[in-house]
């Protein structure tokens, strides 16, 4: 997961005139019922016209996942659900029952574009691993859990600061700094417990520990490592203060591209590994380029 600027998307959303758009499904709308106003939203899928600038500003990647279009179709996501809204009362547990927090979800935010987020069909839909050696069912589908002690349910069309979202969100900075990776599998990288449980419930929903995910975000690690092998041992033979300060500059150009965001899927995966090992007295010399990354 990468943060993603929302305002890189702003043009684009004033050219769409996306203001008077929202207004006039929010007038439609007005006096429906629960049934009629759900119908309404299924049939009028406006956000798809913000696919191509989202794609844009991700470079055709999951915003959750990072991984590239490929094959499969991308989606507009309503990060708070934009029918019905519901959390498992232990997600961990295959056979916890859910609750539902709002039935009829988020409904006022369904034409609000900073609602949305760009995401593939694995991390939206509710599927088990087919690779892998499971039959638990993950993936975000309408389930949007909150923290309800240190917050409450917002009300409809109330403003959501009342809410404290569990799930990571990757338009905020502070919540992509808590995931990281281990040889490709997704960990937490905080000691905080509270938020240790948001990243293990953002890889449940998002299903970032998908086996197909895990082994695309291995060849990556297994590519840095040994590209960073390669740039030592070119480090290691220079023969003078001056060979190796050329060749470090250039060692950190190409190690710098593992992980810009604009060229490669997984570039998350990538800073993980340059920053493992940076830590490693063998390549200490890492530590000024992760600085700056």
């Amino acid at each position: 997961m990468r943060y993603i600027d929302l305002n890189r998307i702003q043009d684009e959303v004033e050219q769409l005139g996306w203001e008077a758009t929202k207004q006039a499904h929010a007038v439609a709308m007005q006096g429906l019922d629960f049934a009629a106003r759900k119908q309404y939203i299924t049939n009028n899928p406006d956000w798809n016209q913000l696919q191509p600038a989202m794609l844009r500003v991700s470079h055709n990647k999951c915003w959750y996942s990072e991984a590239p279009i490929g094959n499969g179709d991308f989606e507009v996501d309503h990060f708070r659900p934009k029918n019905k809204s519901r959390q498992k009362v232990d997600y961990s547990d295959p056979k916890s029952k859910s609750v539902t927090h709002k039935q009829n979800g988020y409904w006022w935010l369904a034409y609000e574009w900073t609602n949305y987020r760009l995401t593939g069909a694995l991390a939206n839909k509710r599927r088990r691993d087919r690779l892998g050696e499971t039959d638990e069912v993950k993936g975000k589908g309408d389930y949007f859990p909150l923290n309800l002690v240190d917050g409450r349910v917002a009300n409809d069309e109330e403003d959501t600061a009342c809410e404290m979202p569990i799930l990571l969100d990757p338009i905020d900075p502070a919540d992509v700094c808590l995931l990281t990776f281990d040889k490709g599998v997704p960990i937490p990288a905080t000691n905080d417990d509270e938020e240790i449980d948001r990243v293990k419930q953002s890889i449940f929903y998002y299903h970032l520990d998908l086996d197909q995910l895990n082994r695309d975000r291995k060849i990556v690690w297994d590519d840095c490592v040994e590209q960073l092998k390669d740039a030592k041992k070119c480090i290691d033979n220079s023969n003078t203060r001056a060979e190796k300060k050329v060749m470090m500059a250039k060692c950190f150009r190409e190690i710098r591209k593992l992980v810009d965001s604009e060229r490669r899927p997984y570039t998350s995966t990538a800073k993980a590994c340059l920053m493992v090992y940076s830590e490693l007295s063998e390549f200490s010399w890492l530590k000024d380029l992760v600085r700056t990354l």
